[in-house]
Formats: structure tokens, C-alpha cells, sequence
């Protein structure tokens, strides 16, 4: 996943065939490529911005999907405002899965 940038989307799963969001991102990775920082495309207010909080508080543990279809888990947290986000690539024991 080194040097991954573009667009993709971060995906919830409440289990294997249902996914609670999906949302759309431009990601750029930061150096070592171990994280991305995201924002979201297009950029969201008023109650969407609420959600997306939400999504992150109850798990801030979700997918990174690649338009070309290769996905990573990661771990989403706020970089300055909901709109703008970091991802961190954790492994399956992060994650308590």
C-alpha cells in the first residue's frame, strides 16, 4: 500500500453482508506509508457531519477501499474537522477482531 494516493472509500461493516456507510475520500499517503490523510469528497455539513463523528466514536475501525477494487483495514480519526480525516492501517489484532 506504500505510495497508494487517488480515490477510494471507507467502509463500515456491521457484518459480512451489510455495510452500515460507505464514503467517498481522496487519500494521500503520508511518508512510510503506513497512514493516509482523507477527506471527504465531496465535503459534508449540517447533520452529516454528526454522523460521520458518530461512525467514528462507536468505531473508529473500518475499511479502506481502493477504486481497483484492493481494500485495508484502518483506523479513521479526525485531522482538524470531520471533512478531513487520518488513517491509520492496523492489523486484525488492533482492531479486536
Amino acid at each position: 500500500m506504500n505510495g497508494r494516493e487517488g480515490t477510494a472509500h471507507l467502509e463500515w461493516w456491521a457484518n459480512p453482508s451489510t455495510c452500515l456507510a460507505r464514503l467517498p475520500v481522496r487519500v494521500t499517503s503520508t511518508p512510510g506509508g503506513a497512514a493516509w490523510n482523507a477527506a471527504l469528497s465531496p465535503g459534508i455539513d449540517g447533520e452529516g457531519r454528526g454522523s460521520v463523528q458518530d461512525l467514528i466514536d462507536a468505531d473508529p475501525f473500518c475499511t479502506l477501499r481502493f477504486d481497483d477494487g484492493s481494500a485495508v483495514s484502518v483506523e479513521a480519526a479526525q485531522s482538524g474537522d470531520v471533512d478531513c480525516l487520518w488513517l491509520r492501517v492496523v492489523l486484525a489484532s488492533d482492531s479486536g477482531a
